[in-house]
Parts: structure tokens; sequence; C-alpha cells
């Protein structure tokens, strides 16, 4: 892996998906008319559905994986070694979680109908955009690139972090490149569906070249794997948080696309992209120190890792007023231009950026929480986002995107920061 330390590799990974997923933002809006715009962000929302079939278990196999390959090791050819109880159990925890994901594989098909049915319902009818065949081929794709998932999540387990990361910028390097490229062909709405191609293409050539024996091991051949006691009792605290992001990040564009008109659709879903990439920049600087916030509560340290986060916390969210101040003043002085053009106008921007405060203020809770051992905003936040999403599909039609963005703030605001609150303060108590 040359010189290159495994939180560099990490840190190239996830400076280039914020770099791409920008450039890939203003090829968007360039490339493609404000109708098109609509109906690509709403083809991307909608294909996220299949993390439905995930709810955080990728990231629990990386936790699973860790937990069972001290004592193994992977060899010449990818041989798992040495023969036991342990090699026994890994190769059956592999072959259960390959089997999930092919069967997720072909759940994920369902996506095409429902899709057909989304679009063919929806509101806005726009005869010359031809969706039909970019939506089944997206679909296809994302099938095709689900049970490369769990081989990631079990390779970074086993401690081949920055072999996963290095095959994770190579997957999205790929996927971009390939993406702008269609985009400046005029097959813009075809875009989508190479990120998770690229996924599928990178890690199925190189598991093949040198991890073999782990691609083809089947559950057959390794017994029994008990789900419900190791992958359950972790996946289902984990579950309606992730749930709770995926209705907040996907169904405002859906709502306004389907209520309302593709531009409009398009607009806001180009914004929440922005909004959302850097909400995540700014959380960063508190991510990266989770580790040793963990660590302190391993050592039975919490009131140095409460004193740890908070002033992290406070680091991070202060960035992230910053950066959505300047990212508002941006738009207005911007006003002219064809990007303007493509976003929410600065007053809507501002509303948006004050619900992906609170919605990043929730994830980086959840996190100190989760080092703790507990859930304690899945339940706000779920509860926030179905509220929102409710008053904002009976407002749209009469109030457009601004309605939709005071319902999700009003939500947030009512529900999930007093739920916030409360679990702060009953957090210094425990």
């Amino acid at each position: 892996m040359g010189t290159l330390s495994s939180a560099h590799i990490v840190l190239l990974q996830k400076s280039w998906q914020a770099l791409s997923g920008l450039i890939t933002a203003l090829l968007v809006a360039y490339f493609l008319s404000p109708d098109e715009q609509g109906y690509y962000y709403a083809i991307g929302s909608l294909l996220s559905g299949y993390v439905l079939l995930d709810l955080g278990l990728s990231g629990l196999l990386v936790q699973v994986s860790a937990r069972m390959f001290p004592g193994l090791e992977i060899g010449e050819g990818g041989y798992l070694s040495p023969d036991g109880q342990s090699r026994r159990e890994f190769l059956a925890m592999t072959g259960w979680a390959k089997q999930w994901y092919a069967r997720a594989a072909l759940i994920a098909l369902l996506l095409i109908p429902i899709g057909y049915l989304y679009f063919s319902y929806a509101k806005p009818v726009v005869q010359d955009i031809g969706w039909e065949w970019p939506w089944i081929f997206v679909v296809v794709s994302v099938a095709v690139s689900m049970p490369a998932l769990p081989l990631l999540a079990i390779l970074e387990g086993a401690g081949r972090v920055s072999e996963v990361y290095l095959l994770r910028l190579g997957h999205y390097a790929l996927g971009a490149l390939v993406a702008w490229v269609l985009l400046a062909g005029g097959q813009g709405l075809f875009a989508p569906a190479m990120a998770p191609l690229s996924v599928a293409i990178v890690v199925f050539v190189w598991m093949y070249s040198r991890y073999r024996p782990l691609l083809m091991v089947s559950v057959d051949q390794t017994g029994a794997f008990a789900w419900r006691d190791e992958i359950w009792p972790l996946q289902r605290k984990v579950a309606l948080s992730w749930l709770a992001g995926y209705v907040f990040l996907n169904s405002p564009t859906l709502v306004v696309f389907y209520f309302g008109d593709a531009a409009s659709a398009g607009r806001l879903g180009l914004s929440m992209v922005i909004a959302n990439l850097l909400g995540s920049l700014c959380a960063s600087w508190l991510i990266a120190r989770v580790p040793r916030i963990t660590h302190l509560v391993a050592e039975d340290r919490r009131v140095d890792s409460h004193e740890m986060f908070l002033a992290e916390f406070k680091k991070a969210f202060l960035l992230m007023v910053l950066g959505y101040g300047v990212a508002v003043l941006a738009a207005s002085l911007i006003a002219e231009t064809f990007v303007a053009r493509r976003i929410l106008p600065p007053f809507e921007l501002l509303l948006l950026s004050a619900v992906f405060l609170i919605f990043h203020c929730i994830g980086m809770l959840s996190v100190y929480f989760r080092a703790r051992g507990r859930e304690a905003l899945a339940v706000p936040a779920m509860a926030a986002t179905v509220i929102g999403l409710a008053i904002s599909m009976t407002v749209v039609s009469g109030h457009g995107v601004l309605g939709v963005l005071v319902a999700f703030l009003a939500a947030y605001g009512l529900v999930a920061v007093p739920g916030m609150i409360l679990a702060w303060t009953n957090s210094r108590d425990r």
C-alpha cells in the first residue's frame, strides 16, 4: 500500500467522494435541462430505497467480522487459516452475508415496477424525457452491486482497512468519471447507474483476483450462522435511525416531484445534495475523534469522553453554521448565474440549511450515544421525519418547496430538538 497510512487513505477517499460529488452536481446543472434535473434527482431518491434492504447491516458486518477475525489470517490466494472452529464460524458468517445480499438483490428488482408506478402517476408529465430505460438500467445496476457490499464490510472488519478504502476510492473514481462522460454526452439519466455498477465491477474483479476462496464460499460449505444472536440485537438498535435518515434525505424531493413539478424537484434535489455534502464535511471534524471517545468509554472514563465530545461537537457545530451561512451568502451573490437558477433561492436555502443543521446534529449526537451502547435519538428522529413528511404532502400543492421546507423545519424543531436536549441532559447522569 506504499507509504500511505490507513488514515491517509481514508481521508483521500472521503476527499475524493466530496469533490466528485460537487463536480457531478455542477455537471448535472450544466448539461441537464431543469426538468431533466428533476427526473435525475427523483430517480436517485427513489433508487436509494434499496437501503431499506440493508438498514445498517453492512456497517454491523464490519463489527462482527472484527470480533470474529482475531486469531485468523488471510494468506496467499485468499485462503483463510488456520483450520478450526474460528475459521468455520468466520466462513459461516461470510456465507450467510453473501446469501442475505443475494436475496436482497432479487428483492431490489421490485423497484422497477414501483418506479414505473411512481413516475407514471406523478404530476409532472414531460413527454420528451425518456426515463423508462434509464430507470430499468439503474435498478439492475443496484441489484448487481448489492452482493459486493458485505464483501467490503467483511474485509474491513478483518483489518484490511487500507485495501478496502483504496477499493472504494477506485469505484468512486470509476463511477464518477463514467457518469461525467454520460452527462456530457446527453445520456445524463443513465449516470446514476454508474456508482453501483462501478462497485460491482471493481469489487468483484478484485475479490476474484485476490480472495477467490472468500468469494466462492457458500452456506452449504460452512454451516449455519446465528443471525438472530450475532446481528439482530445490534441491527434493531440502529435500523430505525437508518430509516429516519433515509426518509429525510429522499422524501422531500420525491414529494415535490410527485405533487409539484420536475424543475422544482430538481432545484430541491441539487440543494439537498450540496447541503448534505457541506454538513457531512463539517461533521467529519467530530467523526475523526469518535474512536478516541469510544476508547474513553471502554476505559470507564465517561466524564472525559463526555467533555471531549462536547468540545468537538461545538467545533463541528460552529463550522456547520459558518459553512451554511457562506453557502447562503454565495447563493445571493450569484443570483443571475445558471447555477443559481438550478438551486433554491436564498431564503429557501436558508430554511433548508436550518433543517440540515438539526439533521447533522442528530447524527453527531447519535454517534456519541452509540459509543455508550445507546440509541437514544432514533425515536425522536423518526417521529420528526414522519411528521414532516405527512405535513409536507398536504401543503406542497399549495405552497411548493417553501411549504415542504417549513413543514420539516417545524417538525424537527418541535420534536427532534427537544429530544436531543432531553437525551443529552440524561446522558450526564450515566
